[in-house]
């Protein structure tokens, strides 16, 4: 579009062309909604029982009637409103001390398995008595002491503070939140839709998520508690993204070494060679822009934790709206705006209309940063898929960690393990590339074909990583689509806007008003599809889950499978409490 000059009629094809994409955005959108719509709806309808879909999360409990405990508060009320299908409850508690002993003490275990395979080796490498191992306990000059001995005593040491802890965090440490379980899904599910309280900060039910999803310090946070951390951690990223700019406009600054070589004359004689200037120009600012990107996920994943948010998989969701934006804020607009009004800022002193000019500027510049995001997706499809292909990384480190770390097979395991697919950090990625193919497909259509390379290569590529490669830590049932869906028509909606403002720079008026229906028309689709296809991501529907298990469902396991490991007594010692009544109760106020 740079090529075509202000007033011209062929700016015409230009808007057919934004309503064109405009509508086919439309069409695929709504078709991926009803496709992950029927997907949801498979899985939740098989035979197989799982644990979650028996229980439902309560929250902000009311404190408890003088001389009724908690569990008894529970039971009773929900006994009352689903005489026939209730089960029991699960009465969350404070565990921080509980889970101290337990860590301490698996971690003497996991030590103690290392140095008996150690012992093992050494008797069959040497002589048949071996080498017992031995470690310091001390400062780097104390006695060393017999390895094997000293975990086994360790380990006969913490274990009866761990069963009297236990006792304890259940009788004593007793939070305003619990798991309900019921005998049917349709129950359960049901459940989790419902007001069962006039008073929106008690009595909260939600779907519960997978055993292995809880966060569990945060279930017993307060509802206005949470309402107060959501704004507060919304503040935080919002500065942060506005502080972020800074760093980014610098690292745009290094797109073109024009800007580098008025900001630092010294280096023109660097600058000057031609086969040094081609590599760094051509990869530098986006190598520096990917590392750089790098520390935000675990800094936006503890923000989402810090909400208050019950599970793992809501906080990933959480934590991808938020690199979302960052990134989209930051990348796309600070090295767009960066890269354009940073080149050429002398030209707008003495300027007697400073607006108009960089008004005029942005017209001019704007399209040359296609150069820099156009290099930015063939370097995230070239290199960054042959990385995630070959897995070169994890398959160094694994060998370095098996070589030097590595002495038992639980060890090699997780030194091998792949971990997930990460959607916190996938997800923006992709959208990213996503908002700048959209935003220039129109301005610079040469990226077009490099934005169909990546998703093209991407989809071959990642279905491969996804089947076959990575596990799963969690299971939410397709709710990041919604997420998707939204992120994907804030990126149709930026790119409209973008292109109303270029319009208005190019002088082409009709084409400006032109594509005010179109901004109105994306919003009332987003509300259509929110209110035709968003509950049944937000809550399960009961036709979903009304059809026959393939074997009678065992309520008793699901319930246990919730038990934090730190609470989980043995076997043998759960069955002789059980039998005598007394800590049984207590066992079922976890």
């Amino acid at each position: 579009m740079e090529h075509i000059g202000p007033g011209s009629w062929r700016l015409w094809a230009y808007m057919i062309a934004v309503y064109w994409i405009s509508l086919v955005t439309y069409l695929l959108l709504w078709r991926a909604y009803k496709h992950v719509s029927e997907i949801r709806a498979t899985a939740l309808m098989s035979a197989e029982p799982r644990a979650e879909q028996f229980a439902v999360l309560v929250r902000d409990i009311p404190p408890s009637p003088e001389g009724e405990i908690k569990k008894e508060e529970v039971d009773s009320y929900f006994r009352a409103i689903y005489p026939d299908t209730f089960y029991k409850s699960m009465i969350v508690t404070d565990n921080k001390e509980v889970n101290k002993i337990w860590k301490k003490l698996e971690g003497y275990r996991k030590k103690l398995v290392r140095a008996e395979t150690i012992y093992a080796q050494s008797r069959t490498i040497g002589s048949p008595e071996g080498i017992r191992p031995t470690n310091r306990i001390g400062l780097l000059f104390s006695n060393k002491v017999d390895t094997i001995e000293y975990y086994n005593e360790k380990i006969n040491e913490l274990t009866p503070m761990l069963e009297t802890e236990q006792k304890i965090t259940l009788r004593d440490r007793q939070l305003p939140a619990a798991l309900v379980f019921f005998s049917s899904r349709v129950a359960a599910a049901s459940a989790a839709q419902s007001l069962h309280a006039r008073m929106v900060d008690t009595w909260i039910v939600v779907d519960a998520p997978e055993p292995r999803q809880l966060i569990w310090s945060n279930l017993s946070i307060n509802y206005f508690s949470r309402v107060i951390r959501q704004y507060v951690v919304y503040t935080i990223v919002a500065v942060s993204i506005i502080f972020f700019m800074i760093p980014i406009s610098l690292i745009s600054a290094f797109s073109t070494f024009e800007n580098l070589g008025m900001l630092l004359p010294f280096l023109k004689p660097v600058i000057q060679i031609i086969s040094i200037r081609t590599v760094l120009e051509a990869y530098l600012p986006q190598l520096v822009l990917i590392i750089f990107l790098v520390i935000l996920p675990k800094l936006l994943m503890f923000l989402s934790k810090a909400e208050g948010i019950p599970s793992e998989s809501h906080a990933m969701r959480a934590a991808s709206g938020k690199y979302f934006y960052f990134t989209v804020l930051n990348v796309f607009i600070g090295v767009t705006l960066g890269s354009s009004l940073y080149s050429s800022i002398k030209s707008l002193e003495g300027k007697p209309k400073l607006l108009s000019a960089i008004v005029d500027l942005l017209a001019e510049k704007i399209p040359y940063s296609a150069i820099f995001f156009l290099t930015f997706v063939a370097l995230r499809f070239f290199v960054g898929f042959g990385l995630e292909l070959s897995r070169l990384v994890p398959f160094i480190m694994f060998h370095i960690n098996r070589k030097f770390m590595c002495k038992t097979e639980a060890e090699v395991k997780e030194a091998w393990a792949p971990g997930d697919l990460g959607f916190e950090t996938r997800v923006p990625g992709d959208m990213l590339i996503l908002t700048i193919t959209l935003c220039y497909s129109v301005i610079a259509p040469l990226i077009i074909p490099f934005g169909a390379i990546y998703f093209g290569l991407g989809w071959v590529v990642m279905r491969n990583q996804a089947l076959k490669v990575y596990v799963p830590s969690c299971e939410s049932y397709g709710r990041m689509w919604p997420h998707i869906h939204t992120r994907f028509l804030s990126a149709l909606i930026f790119y409209q806007v973008i292109m109303l403002g270029y319009f208005g720079i190019k002088r082409f008026f009709h084409a400006t008003f032109a594509i005010v229906p179109l901004l109105l028309v994306s919003v009332i689709f987003a509300f259509v599809c929110n209110k035709k296809f968003y509950r049944f991501f937000q809550h399960t529907a009961l036709d979903v889950v009304c059809n026959e298990l393939k074997e009678t469902p065992d309520i008793e396991r699901a319930y246990r499978s919730f038990i934090p490991p730190s609470l989980n007594f043995d076997k043998d010692k759960l069955d002789g409490d059980d039998q005598n009544g007394e800590d049984g109760d207590h066992y079922g106020q976890v």
